[in-house]
């Protein structure tokens, strides 16, 4: 096995902590397996700071993006065109390369990356020899829409044979987010379902929680919380409307929310006299284990993390730009896995209390059966990956004697 292999991990990050959380979770158990491993992870994002640092695992900074609410992009620096920053992401990402090569290389979701800026790094790496992996969450988006929109990135003219490996970050049971794409037979080949992604922190590694938590609460979490704000107020409005509501709550605003409704949704919250807010916690885990239920939008990483604990959950999925919060809280409700609440449902205060109050009232766990052992099977794969990578790299130098 290679002395010191080195995995880069490519998230885009234009929106929220999604892609960076995920990320940072494998980087994180490749890092602890493979005790010589060191990882480097490639983002837009500006929060990696926040994260608690790791001695082996490295952030290459990119110019950011910032994605809009209609699904649209625009750079963050506005003295730079959008043609601009793609072209000095795509520079950095190689820069990034050529200084400390790969021997595996993860792509997270955008198989050419953002508007192909990985295009020439992908290149590059074929021919030094990196092993070549797209992870994709269980869903991307309803299948319409994602082949318009992979039909207008270019993927389908590029996605034959550039990549060795596609891990499916779910189970095929649960669903299949490539069945329906009209992909050739060899890509889809290539794909296998690793489970869903969920790593404990244990007591012991989770962040001290707040002091002056209750109890027993109901966690309201909205991801980063760029567009979150709309969960937040309707679970203000609800336990404003109704005092049967007696579970106090914490709601974890995430550090995307906007300041304007951050300080609205606190003032509110603070008029409830049952509510205790949180702006940004690197590590949630510790706020679901304690938490009796949760409340959130059904991105993939609060998914995970509150079904793999057997958390009662009630998902009120976004429904723009994307429909994968939908469809994941759908085909999870249709498995028993947790509860749904529509936004029409949520928009209407004593009807969102109703389902709240019956939220809390449930004493059946849920999400049992959910295989979270993804984290565990990435390991086993990039084990096998690194072997055979040395194997070849002894017979090759067998054969140049």
């Amino acid at each position: 096995m290679n002395d010191a292999p080195h995995i880069v991990l490519y998230s885009h990050d234009t929106f929220g902590l999604g892609h960076l959380r995920r990320s940072r979770k494998i980087a994180m158990t490749l890092v602890d397996r493979f005790c010589n491993a060191h990882a480097t992870i490639i983002t837009g994002s500006d929060l990696s700071s926040r994260f608690p640092a790791h001695d082996r695992i490295h952030f290459a900074p990119i110019p950011q993006i910032e994605k809009q609410p209609d699904g649209s992009y625009r750079p963050a620096d506005p003295q730079l065109t959008y043609e601009q920053v793609i072209e000095a992401r795509s520079q950095a990402i190689m820069e990034a390369l050529k200084r400390r090569p790969a021997d595996i290389f993860i792509t997270d979701k955008e198989p050419l990356g953002l508007s192909g800026e990985l295009m020439p790094a992908l290149g590059y790496l074929k021919t030094c020899g990196a092993t070549l992996v797209l992870g994709l969450r269980d869903v991307l988006d309803d299948t319409a829409l994602l082949r318009s929109e992979w039909e207008r990135k270019g993927i389908y003219e590029r996605i034959e044979g550039l990549y060795d490996h596609i891990w499916i970050y779910g189970t095929e049971s649960f669903y299949h987010p490539l069945r329906e794409m009209g992909l050739p037979a060899s890509v889809l080949s290539s794909c296998s379902f690793t489970g869903f992604l969920y790593r404990s922190l244990g007591q012991a590694g989770a962040p001290a929680l707040p002091a002056d938590l209750p109890e027993d609460y109901l966690l309201v979490t909205a991801g980063g919380g760029g567009d979150g704000d709309f969960v937040m107020n309707a679970v203000v409005d609800a336990y404003e409307q109704d005092a049967e509501i007696t579970m106090p709550a914490v709601l974890l605003l995430g550090p995307y929310a906007d300041p304007q409704e951050a300080h609205a949704i606190r003032a509110r919250a603070q008029g409830t006299g049952r509510m205790h807010v949180i702006d940004f916690d690197s590590e949630p885990e510790g706020l679901i284990r304690r938490a009796s239920a949760v409340v959130g939008m059904c991105g993939y990483n609060t998914f995970c993390e509150v079904v793999s604990r057997n958390k009662k959950a009630l998902f009120v999925p976004r429904q723009t730009p994307r429909l994968e919060q939908y469809i994941r809280a759908s085909r999870a409700a249709e498995l028993g896995w947790c509860r749904m609440a529509p936004e029409a449902v949520a928009s209407r205060p004593l009807d969102f209390a109703a389902a709240i109050r019956a939220l809390i009232a449930d004493d059946v766990p849920v999400g049992a059966g959910i295989d979270a052992h993804g984290l565990e099977r990435i390991g086993d794969a990039v084990e096998t990956i690194l072997h055979d990578r040395n194997e070849q790299s002894i017979q090759l130098a067998r054969a140049e004697r």
